[in-house]
């Protein structure tokens, strides 16, 4: 049941993706109607329905403090390439992440590597490797942040949450 319910989201996603794309434009609402079902129908295939459920507020707040540590990093990263004498201490910096398999923990990787001076190296189990334009803006409380705002989303409680 709960495949069939996902796979029904999904679709009305996609179509109105769709809509939206096409601008309203009901001449591609047949053609639409039959990508989207196909479309529906392999991302079910390649990505299960999953037991996660994303709070909407969690991810509201989520994307905004994506959006400002975006923009934080890449302001930090245009600092240093402007100062005459390149200010970088590169490396790795390794974490454990709390967080379930599979999408959650996919989410923290890809949302740190999408943050400019950040790039995930590696996942590994609850291994988390990062690769860092300067190992010292990357801290430990960073990451907990970042995380704990995922597992907020996914209605998850990180187990460094439940350990304070």
């Amino acid at each position: 049941m709960e495949a069939v319910r996902d796979g029904v989201f999904r679709g009305l996603a996609l179509y109105l993706l769709w809509w939206v794309l096409t601008e309203g434009d009901s001449s591609g609402l047949t053609a639409g109607l039959v990508i989207t079902v196909a479309i529906t129908l392999i991302s079910l295939g390649l990505f299960p329905a999953s037991r996660y459920r994303i709070r909407p507020v969690a991810a509201v707040g989520f994307t905004v403090h994506f959006l400002l540590r975006s923009v934080a990093g890449g302001t930090d990263v245009a600092h240093r390439l402007l100062k005459p004498r390149l200010d970088i201490k590169p490396g790795y910096r390794t974490f454990y992440t709390t967080l379930p398999k599979n999408g959650p923990r996919w989410l923290l990787a890809n949302t740190l590597s999408l943050t400019p001076g950040t790039i995930s190296a590696n996942l590994k189990g609850d291994c988390l490797e990062l690769h860092c334009l300067d190992i010292t803006a990357v801290t430990e409380d960073d990451f907990r942040d970042t995380e704990a705002r995922v597992a907020a989303m996914f209605s998850q409680r990180s187990r460094h949450e439940v350990e304070q």
